[in-house]
């Protein structure tokens, strides 16, 4: 029951994902369709609640994409139930320390690893797979640094053996350090080598997310060793795709 996810980037393989954003499971199930390897429900930035929740886990799961969650804040008993939903991975916005996110992901995973609650629930069959989800399941579990003192510990957050990637928040990374929606500063680009080489120093995969969706940003970003990638928003691809049709249309 391991997630293919977790598999990829232990193999050094890039894993990409986009971000359902749209409390709507058939943009879901299009999104997943288009093929991914995981599909993460927005909490933190959206209108999706824990009903639509459950229908993209089962739009993305009908296209064997691995349903995850990108939680509001690193609330142990929120990342507890969206497991038991059916998740197959977490992504915690604003983690600014090691010791937090050690003491978030103990929740995550059963005793004696963890203090995870046993239920029955759809993640094991309501029962029917309780021996082996337990045994043999192990979440995907993505900090994300997006913060001056993410920076500052993210060796030490790299380290853990509970975090199987990190992801960089690129516009709040940007804004803590002063430059808001600018990437190419040459603090952010700092800021952006330090997660790099602490995720290849420890094995773990560098994250990032490539927000317009162009192919060549995509590939040129595994070039430069990212792992695990979010590809744009359904609402980014829409609007990318729609561009602006008035502005062709004289006297508009």
């Amino acid at each position: 029951m391991n997630c293919s996810v977790k598999t990829r980037l232990r193999q050094g393989l890039p894993c990409i994902g986009a971000w359902s954003t749209v409390p709507a499971p058939a943009v879901a199930e299009a999104m997943a369709a288009c093929g991914f390897h995981w599909l993460a429900v927005d909490l933190e930035h959206s209108a999706i609640d824990s009903a639509d929740v459950l229908a993209i886990f089962l739009a993305a799961e009908r296209h064997g994409v691995a349903p995850f969650v990108r939680l509001p804040c690193a609330d142990p008993y929120l990342g507890r139930r969206y497991l038991d939903s059916g998740a197959a991975g977490l992504i915690v916005p604003v983690v600014d320390s090691a010791a937090a996110f050690r003491d978030f992901a103990q929740h995550c995973f059963y005793a004696p690893l963890g203090r995870r609650g046993a239920c029955l629930s759809r993640a094991n069959g309501w029962g029917d797979q309780f021996d082996a989800y337990n045994r043999d399941f192990q979440p995907v579990l993505v900090p994300q640094i997006e913060s001056r003192a993410g920076i500052a510990d993210v060796d030490a957050i790299a380290s853990l053996d509970c975090v199987d990637a990190l992801f960089i928040g690129p516009y709040d990374l940007s804004a803590d350090l002063g430059t808001p929606g600018q990437f190419d500063t040459p603090q952010m680009q700092t800021a952006m080598s330090q997660v790099l080489d602490a995720c290849f120093r420890h094995g773990k995969a560098p994250g990032l997310h490539q927000v317009a969706p162009d192919p060549q940003a995509l590939q040129a970003r595994i070039k430069d060793g990212y792992r695990f990638i979010a590809y744009a928003t359904d609402m980014v691809a829409m609007r990318a795709a729609l561009g602006r049709p008035l502005s062709l249309v004289q006297g508009s």
